[in-house]
C-alpha cells in the first residue's frame, strides 16, 4: 500500500477564476523521493496544502498511511506522519524563543522531556540554530527562519516531509546541507516531496513531477523529463551541467556535479593529485578584496558602519560591525553572504528605514540621520522590495496594490494608470488579466512580482532589492532579472542581495559579508575567480566553479569565466585550437551558446 495516495484531486480557491488543481493522480511509497516542478501557480504549494488537511480536498482524494485529511477525526494522525515545511517561514513559527518552537511538535505529541530534548537538539544543531536556541525568531534573518521551518519539521520525525522551496532563502553552503539531509532522510526510509524551483535540485530526486495549470505534465524519471522539449513552456529549463554537457555534444546526464562533468570534458580522472595541487597555485584565494578609492560621484556609501539589533538589552545582536564601501552612480552591487551576515541589515539602511548604532551611511549623497532630512522622499527615492514581499501586501485588488506608490507620489488618472499598467506588464503580471485579482488569491511567486511592480511603479532613482528572484520558477526568475537591469539602466544605482551565484555575477560589483563585516569587495570576475576563498561561505556560479576544476585538471580556461556561454565558448575555442582568451563572447552578444536571458552581463 503506498504512504500516499491522490485520486483525482480537484480545488478551486473561493476568489479564483479557474481551478488550482484538476484531477491530480498519483501515489508515493515510503523512502521515495519526489520532486515537484512547475511555473508559479502551477499548483504546487495548493497541492502540499491538500496532503495534510490545511486545504480542504474532497473526501476520498487523498490518504496519508490510509488516514483522509477530509475526516477531522483523521487528521491529527495524518500529521502525525506527513510534516510540511512552508514556503513562507513565519507562517509556522509559532513560539517567542528558538528552541520551544521546535520543541512545540513533539510537544504536542506527548514525548518524554528527555526525548523531546534530544529532537529538539539534534533538529537545531543540524539546520545551523543551536547557537541561537535562544533568541527570539522575529531577530532571525530570512534565511534563518527557514533554516528554523525545517529544523521543526526534522523534529517530529515524520514518515514523510514534504519541502515547498525551503532552500529558496538558504546560502549555498546552507542549501547543500539541507539537500544532503534530504539524501539521509531518503535513506533511513522516510519519504521526501520537494517542490522547487531549482532544476539542479530537482535532478538528484528519483523521480519527477511537473505541475502545469493545476494538471500534471509529467510523471517520471528525471533523465525522461529532462529530454522533453516543451520545457520552456512549462517555465523550466534543463540544470546547466546537462545545457553545457549538451553544447559540447557530451550525454547529459541529471544531477552531475561541476568536479564530474570537467572529469568527462577533460578525458581523465577528476582525482588526480598532482593537477589538483595544480591548481591550488592557480586559483589562489585572497583573504578579502579591499575596497576601491573610488573618485567617482557615489550612490551609497558606508564607513565604520555597525548596527545593532535591541540596542541595550539583554537580547542585543550586532548585525553589521564595521564595514566600509562605496557604490558608484549608474552601477549594480550584488550583495552575497551567508544567512545572518548582514545583508538584509545594510539594504535597510540603504533604503534609509533605519540608522546605524555607529558610524555613518549615505544614500544618494544625502546622510538620512542627519537633522532637516526629508526622509519620506528619500524613502521614495531608494524603495526597499523586502525579502517576504508578500507580507508586505496590504491591498484588496492587485491594481491598487501597485498604485498605492504613485499615488502617494500625486499621480492620478490616466498618469497614475500609465505607471500601474507599465509596472505590471513589465514583471509578467499583466495590467489587463491582474488589475481586478484579489492579492492574497496570487500564488507565492505571483506576490512576490506584485511587490517588484509596487517598487518599479514609483520609478525611483535606485532599486533596493532583497532576494528579489527568490522563490520564483527558472523562466520568471531569468526575465525578471532581465527586466531590472533593463529598468536600473539611467537609475543611481542597483543594489541586491541574492544566494544565487549566477545571479550576482551580473553585477558590476560583488560585496561578500561575513558575520556583519565585508570580507571582500569587487569586480565578480575577480572574486569569482583568482579572488575566490572558500571560507566565505558563498559558492562560485556553476560555469565558474566548473571552469576551476577544469583548470585543475590542466586546461587552460581563462580565470575570469562567469556564465556557461563564456565557458562554452573558451572549451570550443580549445578543441579548435584557438586562443579561448581572445573574442571570449560576451553573454548578451548574439549568438551566445546559453539559453537566451540566463547569465548575461548587465
Amino acid at each position: 500500500m503506498p504512504l500516499i495516495s491522490v485520486h483525482d484531486l480537484h480545488f478551486s480557491y473561493p476568489s479564483a477564476r479557474e481551478p488550482a488543481l484538476r484531477g491530480l493522480s498519483f501515489s508515493v511509497e515510503a523512502g521515495e523521493y519526489l520532486a515537484v516542478v512547475g511555473a508559479n501557480g502551477s499548483g504546487k504549494s495548493t497541492l502540499a496544502r491538500c496532503l495534510n488537511g490545511l486545504l480542504p480536498a474532497p473526501a476520498g482524494a487523498v490518504s496519508v498511511s490510509g488516514f483522509d485529511p477530509s475526516v477531522r477525526a483523521e487528521r491529527d494522525e495524518l500529521r502525525k506522519r506527513l510534516s510540511l515545511v512552508f514556503q513562507s517561514p513565519p507562517d509556522q513559527i509559532v513560539s517567542s524563543v528558538v528552541e520551544e518552537d521546535v520543541a512545540f511538535g513533539p510537544e504536542n505529541l506527548g514525548l518524554a522531556l528527555p526525548e523531546m530534548k534530544r529532537r529538539v537538539e539534534g533538529a537545531l544543531k543540524f539546520a545551523g540554530l543551536w547557537q541561537e536556541r535562544k533568541r527570539s525568531p522575529r531577530f532571525l534573518s530570512a534565511g534563518q527562519q527557514q533554516r528554523l521551518a525545517v529544523a521543526g519539521a526534522l523534529a517530529m520525525e515524520p514518515a514523510c516531509i514534504v519541502f515547498d522551496e525551503a532552500t529558496s532563502m538558504i546560502d549555498p553552503a546552507g542549501r547543500a546541507s539541507i539537500l544532503e539531509l534530504l539524501d539521509e532522510l531518503v535513506h533511513g526510509g522516510c519519504a521526501v516531496i520537494h517542490i522547487t524551483h531549482d532544476m539542479a535540485e530537482a535532478a538528484r530526486a528519483g523521480r519527477i513531477l511537473a505541475l502545469s495549470e493545476g494538471r500534471i505534465a509529467y510523471d517520471g524519471e528525471s533523465q525522461g523529463f529532462f529530454a522533453r522539449d516543451d520545457l520552456a513552456e512549462l517555465g523550466l529549463e534543463r540544470p546547466q551541467a546537462m545545457r553545457i554537457a549538451s553544447a559540447l555534444g557530451l550525454k547529459p546526464i541529471p544531477a552531475e556535479s561541476a568536479r564530474a562533468l570537467s572529469a568527462r570534458i577533460a578525458g581523465v580522472s577528476a582525482t588526480c593529485p598532482e593537477l589538483r595541487a595544480a591548481a591550488v597555485a592557480m586559483d589562489s584565494p585572497a583573504a578579502a578584496v579591499p575596497v576601491a578609492a573610488l573618485d567617482a560621484e557615489l550612490a551609497f556609501s558606508a564607513e565604520n558602519l555597525v548596527f545593532r539589533y535591541l540596542e541595550g538589552s539583554g537580547d542585543e545582536s550586532l548585525a553589521l560591525g564595521g564595514l566600509s564601501l562605496a557604490l558608484p552612480v549608474g552601477k549594480s552591487l550584488a550583495l552575497v553572504g551567508a544567512t545572518g551576515s548582514g545583508k538584509s541589515t545594510l539594504l535597510q539602511l540603504f533604503a534609509a528605514l533605519a540608522n546605524p548604532s555607529s558610524g555613518s551611511v549615505r544614500v544618494l549623497g544625502i546622510d538620512p540621520s542627519a537633522s532637516g532630512t526629508d526622509l519620506r522622499a528619500l524613502r521614495m527615492s531608494s524603495p526597499l522590495s523586502v525579502q517576504r514581499p508578500e507580507s508586505a501586501i496590504f491591498e484588496l485588488y492587485a491594481g491598487d496594490e501597485v498604485a498605492f506608490g504613485p499615488r502617494n507620489q500625486g499621480l492620478k488618472g490616466a498618469a497614475l494608470v500609465e505607471r500601474v499598467l507599465d509596472a505590471m506588464d513589465a514583471v509578467g503580471l499583466p495590467y489587463g488579466a491582474f488589475r481586478d485579482r484579489a492579492s492574497r488569491a496570487l500564488s507565492g511567486g505571483q506576490k512576490r512580482r506584485l511587490a517588484l511592480a509596487s517598487v518599479l511603479s514609483m520609478r525611483p532613482q535606485a532599486l533596493v532589492m532583497d532576494e528579489p528572484g527568490s522563490a520564483l520558477d527558472p523562466g520568471s526568475r531569468a526575465g525578471l532579472m532581465d527586466t531590472l537591469f533593463a529598468a536600473a539602466k539611467g537609475r543611481a544605482a542597483f543594489v541586491y542581495s541574492t544566494h544565487s551565484m549566477e545571479e550576482a555575477a551580473r553585477a558590476d560589483y560583488l560585496a561578500v559579508l561575513s558575520s556583519g563585516r565585508l570580507a571582500a569587495f569587487g569586480p565578480p570576475s575577480e572574486l569569482f575567480g583568482k579572488g575566490f576563498c572558500a571560507d566565505w561561505g558563498i559558492a562560485r556560479p556553476f560555469a565558474a566553479e566548473l571552469a576551476a576544476e577544469l583548470r585543475a585538471l590542466g586546461m587552460d580556461i581563462p580565470i575570469d569565466v562567469l556564465h556557461e556561454d563564456q565557458l562554452v565558448f573558451s572549451l570550443q575555442g580549445l578543441r579548435a585550437g584557438a586562443d579561448p582568451a581572445v573574442g571570449l563572447a560576451k553573454p548578451s552578444e548574439p549568438g551566445a551558446a546559453a539559453d537566451k536571458g540566463r547569465g548575461t552581463a548587465p
